[in-house]
């Protein structure tokens, strides 16, 4: 359990909705906005975060690789449809399509990070096999 908890403690961050959270302090609610509001940072973060979810899903994930990947996948798009729609409920807001962009950009984040822990796989086991020396 100890090994998942970092995973455990990023998803509830995900699910959270801040913004909903920060409205207590106006102060933090204004700096959140400034911060967040300008479209390229929204992006960014939502890819950030989710890429983060991906990469430690696909690490704590057991199985086959299609099996890790597929599962990873889909509790990407989970975690995604929860966030999104926490979001919803704490603006009592209806869906846009703002939502559906939302939540595409999360799953590209997911698979940025599952790609990125496959390609950092791949190279070390690469270095791995040319740095053992061979027996006669």
């Amino acid at each position: 359990m100890k090994r998942n908890l970092f995973l455990l403690f990023w998803t509830i961050g995900i699910l959270m909705p801040m913004a909903w959270l920060l409205r207590t302090s106006p102060v933090a609610y204004r700096i959140f906005n400034t911060l967040f509001s300008p479209v390229w940072m929204h992006i960014l973060m939502h890819s950030l975060l989710f890429a983060v979810l991906g990469a430690l899903l696909m690490q704590r994930l057991s199985g086959t690789l299609a099996r890790r990947v597929g599962l990873t996948l889909a509790l990407v798009l989970v975690a995604a449809i929860l966030q999104e729609g926490f979001q919803l409920l704490s603006r009592q807001s209806v869906l846009h399509l703002d939502n559906l962009f939302d939540i595409g950009i999360d799953m590209l984040g997911g698979l940025l990070g599952l790609s990125a822990v496959l390609v950092f796989r791949k190279i070390a086991a690469r270095r791995a096999a040319q740095t053992q020396v061979p027996t006669m």
